[in-house]
């Protein structure tokens, strides 16, 4: 949209007397034809996956090209989440993100109980494709204090929130390579097996034929997956029997068909080699007839050939050098245009992109300084430019096996849960190539981003955002209708470069803001009047957009008991001598009441016990000189504003944590009416009706008092609602971690840091080199350190390794 930007001095002039031209805003959806369809993709480097209550979650943020791994900038703002085990939004943060890279934290609160937590990451665009883009991962939270026990006494056998609970349900499902088993054809078969919590099973079976003959026989690795292949005759049937374990079970395979294709494909580092099958009652009706292959990389065509069936058996050689480097899938079609055989490949390319952490040495002291070298190389092994996160753990906190390679190249394409996917993408790994071979074989098919989009409509509702935005809509004061035309002028004293910023309402009412800046809580002043420059209008602010729709990602194992033990042990240490980034817990018990949230346009307020307070007021009550008196003498806790308060003189305030904070307002019901208006409390108490005010807890844990008023339709005409005065929300600013320096006299206290170091924006050089430094903790024993990034061509890069405490 335009926005027309005005000076700071026309607003010290006088806003009333200005009139200029100015374009109408555009609408929140566009023409799905005049909008270029794109993907995004993002990933979240967490400093790690087991924290406990106190301690903050430390993570840096990457914006990529769904269809490549490049950054982009088509989005600049990205909403992250922290989700409790029962689907609540606990925290919100709006991260800015500068040329596709971001950072942040969430702090956790004291009295969040012990269980598998998610945190989640999207964009407004990504809302389009439903949950197909949106990152989530699963974290582990544990608080003794919360179950009132110590680390010594907790019941470390309780499953926590968030766990799946086990069951006696195993399951074994079968996969021919390309689809379909057919009668006549030797196929691939892959198999997986499953407890239900998603775990694999070590299993064992064999094929058996009506006549009891063992056709052919298998056996899982210990991930529970398997090959084997297998011919089925004419006019034969089969079933499976075999041992999860010792347990015995039997199985049916797919159906099989009586005439088909069958498909096999096997590959180098230079091509495909595509072998095609067709059964003789098939052969007899496409003899010299051509089939289509067709190979496409998230939803793009990247090839497509013919091949001529001559013989029943033929082979077509691919070569991979322009096909890009992920998840393709390769498509057999017919004459008539019918898919006949689909199979997922990834191609990988043999990059020789390498990212490298080393330590000086292999081993330290506590408390020693550890300097780390960091280099990137490109395509040709010459240095590369490149961003990068960057975690240092003690090895005490397992690894989920997952970084950002394996994120952005396999476990965002398929939505299955995929166990320590980075093994796929481990150089070190011999044999990890046929190990993801044979996961695409028997991993979530259906679920495969790309086919799921190309088989749903796709809507365009949400605009990708280049700022923050506000919006909402301008009506009459009593009639409840909109007012087109009206002039809307917007000032942040507090924004990052212009500050003041004018638009139109269209024909509805609604006006619209957009590409703004600013960070933290700021005062924002709204005011609309007409084209002749009187005020008028009721002005309001919509509610924002409800998050999107949230899928629980549940815990796959619980927290084992030793770590819990010691996580928990270095929780009481901190609590007491308040270390670090931890903080030190009150000794209180706060008990949530479970009543009704009380929803506003911009978070979810809870009741935690407060009484409200209501008031019905009586003629006896229009004695009082007007609401603000009659707010400062009825209401417990409310005190007066301060002579040096950078909103103004008027109003009330209360007490939180040794400052005094302004309520919010509401009006008549309209919970999208939030403001510090200050004409209210002028009103006299004969246009009153009712006065209610709630003492609340936002999802930080901060007090937020609300004020409802009942007002009668004669307190509206008089009322400036042309005026906003509001305090907003912007970016979250990141907070800095804390890396003590023991370069002088140690500190007496105890250092138990479980995070070591983090820093969540490092850049190489030209020679793609960077250099960092800090000192370890008290903990002894093996310390982790992770990295992931991207490099300036786009390729993601992880790394990890690690160093000895002694």
């Amino acid at each position: 949209m335009t926005i027309k930007k005005l000076s700071v001095l026309t607003l010290i002039l006088g806003l009333s007397a200005y009139s200029f031209a100015q374009q109408r805003p555009v609408a929140q959806t566009s023409p799905p034809e005049t909008i270029k369809l794109f993907f995004e993709k993002t990933y979240l480097q967490t400093d790690r996956t087991y924290y406990s209550a106190g301690e903050e979650i430390w993570f840096s943020a990457y914006l990529v090209n769904a269809k490549s791994t490049s950054l982009t900038s088509t989005s600049n703002n990205l909403y992250v989440e922290l989700i409790s085990p029962q689907s609540a939004i606990l925290d919100k943060k709006t991260i800015r993100l500068d040329n596709g890279l971001g950072k942040g934290d969430f702090k956790i609160a004291d009295t969040i109980p012990s269980g598998w937590y998610n945190i989640r990451a999207y964009t407004n665009w990504m809302r389009n494709f439903g949950t197909n883009f949106v990152f989530q991962k699963s974290i582990f939270i544990t608080n003794h204090l919360k179950e009132n026990a110590t680390y010594a006494t907790r019941n470390a056998d309780k499953k926590p929130p968030g766990a799946a609970n086990p069951g006696k349900q195993k399951s074994i499902m079968f996969f021919p390579e390309g689809g379909s088993l057919v009668e006549g054809l030797n196929s691939l078969v892959a198999f997986k097996t499953n407890d239900d919590l998603g775990n694999g099973l070590k299993a064992s079976g064999s094929v058996i034929s009506s006549k009891g003959d063992t056709v052919t026989t298998f056996q899982s690795t210990d991930a529970g997956m398997g090959i084997f292949a297998f011919n089925p005759k004419a006019n034969e049937s089969y079933k499976v029997v075999g041992l999860f374990g010792k347990e015995p079970f039997s199985a049916v395979l797919p159906q099989i068909l009586k005439k088909g294709l069958a498909l096999h494909l096997s590959s180098d580092s230079l091509q495909l080699k595509v072998t095609i099958s067709a059964n003789e009652t098939l052969f007899n009706e496409i003899n010299g007839k051509s089939l289509s292959i067709i190979i496409k990389h998230a939803g793009d065509n990247v090839y497509s050939g013919t091949a001529k069936m001559t013989k029943q058996a033929i082979s077509v050689s691919i070569p991979t050098k322009d096909i890009p480097q992920g998840i393709s899938v390769l498509t057999l079609i017919d004459d008539a245009g019918r898919p006949n055989c689909e199979r997922l490949v990834f191609i990988n390319g043999e990059s020789k992109n390498r990212l490298t952490i080393t330590p000086g040495k292999t081993s330290y002291k506590t408390r020693e300084k550890v300097e780390l070298n960091i280099k990137a190389t490109d395509l040709m092994g010459q240095p590369a430019k490149m961003a990068l996160s960057l975690a240092v753990v003690d090895g005490l906190i397992p690894d989920d096996g997952s970084n950002i390679e394996s994120y952005l190249l396999l476990q965002s394409e398929i939505k299955g849960e995929i166990k320590n996917a980075g093994q796929y993408f481990d150089h070190n790994n011999p044999a990890r190539l046929k190990q993801l071979d044979l996961l695409l074989l028997t991993q979530g098919w259906r679920d495969y981003v790309w086919k799921k989009l190309a088989d749903s409509a796709i809507k365009i509702k949400y605009l990708p955002e280049a700022g923050l935005g506000i919006k909402g809509l301008v009506r009459e004061k009593l009639a409840n209708k909109p007012l087109p035309n009206m002039n809307v002028t917007l000032f942040g004293s507090g924004f990052n470069g212009d500050k003041l910023f004018a638009t139109q309402t269209d024909q509805n009412g609604h006006y619209f803001f957009d590409g703004l800046k600013w960070y933290g809580n700021q005062p924002i002043k709204i005011s609309s009047q007409d084209g002749k420059g009187k005020k008028g209008g009721w002005l309001q602010i919509d509610s924002v957009e409800k998050p999107v729709a949230i899928q629980f990602k549940n815990g796959l194992q619980d927290f084992a008991k030793k770590i819990d033990a010691e996580i928990s042990k270095r929780m009481d240490y901190n609590r007491t001598y308040k270390f670090g980034d931890s903080i030190t817990l009150n000794d209180v018990d706060v008990k949530a009441n479970k009543g009704k949230n009380v929803e506003m346009f911009d978070q979810t307020l809870m009741t935690f016990g407060y009484p409200d307070q209501v008031f019905d007021i009586t003629n006896a009550d229009y004695s009082y000189k007007g609401l603000e008196h009659f707010l400062l003498t009825k209401v417990s806790g409310a005190q007066p504003v301060d002579d040096a308060d950078s909103i103004g003189n008027e109003g009330i305030t209360f007490i939180s944590n040794g400052k005094k904070i302004r309520p919010r307002i509401k009006v008549n019901n309209r919970e999208e009416l939030v403001a510090e208006r200050l004409d209210y409390y002028s009103l006299t108490m004969d246009q009153v009706n009712q006065v209610k005010v709630q003492h609340l807890v936002n999802n930080s844990g901060n007090d937020v008092y609300v004020i409802s008023l009942n007002l009668k339709d004669s307190a509206l005409r008089g009322t400036s609602l042309n005026l906003l005065n509001i305090n907003l929300t912007g970016y979250y600013t990141a907070r800095d971690f804390y890396s003590p320096n023991y370069s002088n006299p140690a500190n007496a206290n105890r250092d138990l840091r479980t995070t070591v170091f983090w820093s969540p924006l490092i850049k190489t050089n030209e020679n793609g080199e960077a250099k960092v430094s800090f000192y370890n903790s008290d903990n002894k024993g093996n310390i982790v350190i992770r990295a992931d990034g991207i490099t300036q061509k786009g390729a993601a890069l992880s790394s990890k390794t690690s160093y000895t405490v002694q």
